[in-house]
């Protein structure tokens, strides 16, 4: 069996902490772009609830417009 030092314990100990290092800051990234996604959302979740209610609205004036025209135009 080969003797190892504790040198190169201790340098190999730095080479995986450094990794470990880099793994994390790759998912921070992911996480932010998680959290990013989630806010993106929940403004479309919220744009989603608020354009049944303008549609209504469109579609009524529309139709209050349209016989408006009609009534005017006989």
């Amino acid at each position: 069996m080969e003797d190892i030092t504790h040198r190169e314990i201790y340098d190999r100990l730095v080479e995986v902490e450094s990794k470990v290092d880099k793994l994390d800051e790759k998912t921070d990234a992911v996480v932010n772009a998680f959290e990013a996604a989630t806010g993106a959302f929940a403004v479309l979740e919220f744009l989603g609830k608020l354009a049944k209610p303008l549609m209504w609205i469109a579609g009524l004036s529309a139709a209050a417009v349209t016989a408006f025209e009609n009534i005017k135009f006989r």
